[in-house]
């Protein structure tokens, strides 16, 4: 038997908890449903500097437990550990299909985040969960006072790098380029850091080792020297895609795979919005997410008002 309520909201990032929190106070019976522990990718991560109100900056996972916290306060019903495999829309209602459970309701916003890019290199795929991560804060305290390699130079590879440097005893940066694309107040803080090691213009070949990581093999993108650093662990930064297979043809996407919405955040199929990094634009914050997710949220109830 399916359960209904007005609207769902899947992902519990800070879009889905700010159209919770919008839809919520606008009388709409909503549930959102998230497929790891509320809160979402800044779970993953320890500081943000960069969001308007804390000008000492403020944990990640704090200020993830504060959203979660408001919304819960206006009554926002949240399951975790509910991984949406399907979606469909017949006849202006959609049915949500997660497991052995099944929801229905008049509008949707999806607030998905993104997977990690793997590399497909050799040893990755092999050497998951026995030395190779894409979560610092998930594994990192496995490799106390150990070497370990992180693979990007982006904001996430930079500041799980920073991350790791509390806890292991080497971090080597592995970069395919001569400079880190990371916000330079990111950068300044690793560079600073002497259990940083930056290895530039440098792409890993193949992960090695027997039973656990004990090697990375790189090349140098210049010279196509090659070369092998001992590590105990690595973590892969190289990009992520959105996670949207479950949407099917209700939307249409762009070339990367990212959704792509009008100015309301609205799809192709009406009632369902996009909230967050899955949708098609060119920043990615929790800024970003928080505003994508109470427009939304605002035009899902214009919606839902009108079918009532």
């Amino acid at each position: 038997m399916s359960e209904f309520h007005e609207a769902i909201i899947i992902g519990g990032g800070p879009a889905g908890l700010t159209a919770g929190i919008y839809l919520m106070r606008a009388g709409i019976d909503a549930i959102l449903v998230e497929k790891m522990v509320v809160g979402g990718a800044p779970m993953n991560y320890e500081h943000v500097e960069n969001y308007p109100g804390f000008p000492e900056g403020i944990s990640s996972k704090e200020l993830m437990q504060r959203m979660a916290e408001q919304a819960g306060r206006f009554g926002l019903i949240m399951k975790e550990f509910v991984e949406v495999d399907k979606v469909t829309c017949e006849n202006d209602r959609f049915t949500v299909r997660a497991g052995d459970e099944t929801f229905e309701s008049l509008g949707i916003v999806a607030s998905i985040g993104t997977i990690s890019v793997k590399m497909g290199i050799p040893g990755e795929a092999e050497f998951v969960g026995r030395g190779v991560s894409y979560c610092a804060v998930c594994d990192g305290a496995f490799f106390r006072n150990m070497d370990v390699a992180i693979i990007g130079g982006g904001d996430a590879a930079i500041q799980e790098g920073l991350s790791l440097a509390n806890i292991v005893r080497k971090v080597y940066v592995i970069h395919r380029r001569d400079a880190l694309r990371a916000q330079k107040i990111i950068q300044d803080r690793a560079f600073k850091n002497e259990k940083m090691e930056f290895l530039w213009n440098k792409i890993p070949v193949t992960i090695e080792g027997k039973e656990q990581v004990e090697s990375l093999l790189i090349e140098d993108t210049n010279t196509r020297e090659r070369s092998r650093v001992k590590v105990d662990g690595v973590f892969v930064y190289v990009g992520a895609r959105p996670n949207t297979d479950f949407l099917g043809d209700l939307v249409v996407r762009d070339k990367a795979g990212f959704i792509v919405t009008n100015e309301d955040l609205a799809t192709k199929t009406a009632g369902l919005y996009i909230a967050g990094d899955a949708r098609s634009k060119s920043l990615r914050q929790i800024a970003t997410a928080v505003g994508d997710g109470a427009l939304a949220a605002v035009n899902l109830e214009h919606y839902i008002l009108e079918k009532r």
